[in-house]
């Protein structure tokens, strides 16, 4: 099992390099939220006390890397299990949960990598924490990556091709992060959205990266709006039930099965009776009649042994005679003879 996560994680760094493309959005969706959405949202939110609106955006922005990483690497997962290392694990005489747990792992450590090249934006824009502090923060960093990391597998568990989950990926994004507080207090938002922002793990997330950072140092407008210890509750247990649904709808790989032809495919997900594997069929002699399906079998005869010297038997009707010796006949005759015989 370790080698199979260590094998999992090693491939994903390695595509995460070659895949030039991702790695320069990795670095300019942060900053360019960070510099156009924070410039725009300074103006209209005044800073108050000693906590900027950029300085109070940092956790939000930690948080999207976290999510377009983890996001990615479940859409991924989609067609790594089709044609990837994913299908050789689920072939492989290991339980299905390896499958999960290692693009759980894998993605959780490839969205702190992410996540950690971005601290230095701390003392750019003027935050100056402990060295405990920035423990703690590396600390939310892991924990808000794997419970995000969780729910893009179930995700991937449940949707087969890339078009499908590109949209509901793209759904899912950026309601959880306008619903966080990422961008704004969650406590300023409507009562009818509070439901929807207590059930956004993202919520707990970036309020629980904002403790270190801003060690109370909130205005009035710019506050948490959770314990620390409250936030780790959830995202705990948030991480716990996702990874074990994950792992319970992973498992049904009914599609491996047409392709691997190793069992016959199960029934459909509307519902049915399981379909039963095809019986080895026995050969059927031309011209015979057909058995009855209720008829009991027939007890074994014997084999019969035929004499080497038993003749075959005749077709029925006379016996024939036999030929004549025709050596002892004259073959000369006269031309009287012969013509006797052509008259007669």
């Amino acid at each position: 099992m370790v080698w199979a996560v260590e094998a999992v994680v090693i491939r994903e760094f390695v595509r995460f390099f070659r895949q030039h493309g991702r790695l320069l959005s990795t670095f300019a969706r942060p900053l360019l939220w960070l510099i156009v959405i924070g410039s725009g949202f300074e103006r209209v939110i005044p800073s108050e006390g000693t906590v900027s609106y950029k300085q109070f955006l940092l956790p939000g922005i930690y948080a999207m890397v976290i999510l377009f990483s983890t996001m990615l690497c479940a859409l991924a997962t989609v067609s790594d299990r089709e044609f990837g290392p994913i299908r050789m694990l689920l072939i492989a005489p290991l339980p299905r949960s390896v499958a999960v747990i290692a693009k759980t792992v894998s993605s959780t450590l490839l969205g702190i990598f992410q996540a950690v090249l971005f601290l230095p934006l701390i003392w750019i824009l003027g935050l100056r924490p402990s060295a405990e502090a920035v423990l703690e923060l590396l600390g939310a960093l892991a924990l808000s990556a794997l419970v995000l990391a969780s729910l893009g597998m179930v995700l991937a568990s449940r949707l087969r091709s890339i078009e499908n989950f590109a949209g509901v990926m793209n759904f899912l994004m950026f309601p959880m992060f306008f619903l966080s507080s990422a961008l704004y207090p969650a406590s300023t938002l409507p009562g009818f959205l509070q439901p929807l922002v207590r059930a956004d793990p993202l919520t707990y997330a970036v309020d629980l990266m904002r403790h270190p950072l801003l060690q109370g140092l909130y205005p009035a407008n710019l506050s948490s709006s959770y314990t620390a210890r409250f936030d780790i509750l959830v995202l705990v247990a948030s991480s716990i039930i996702l990874t074990g649904v994950a792992i319970l709808l992973f498992g049904e790989e009914d599609h491996l099965g047409r392709i691997l032809l190793t069992e016959a495919p199960r029934a459909g997900r509307r519902g049915g009776p399981p379909v039963a594997p095809p019986q080895p069929s026995t050969p059927t002699v031309v011209g015979a009649p057909p058995e009855p399906a209720s008829a009991a079998p027939a007890p074994a005869e014997p084999p019969r042994r035929r004499s080497p010297v038993q003749p075959r038997a005749a077709v029925a009707g006379p016996p024939l005679a036999a030929p004549e010796n025709t050596a002892a006949r004259p073959t000369d005759f006269s031309a009287e003879e012969g013509g006797s015989m052509i008259a007669q």
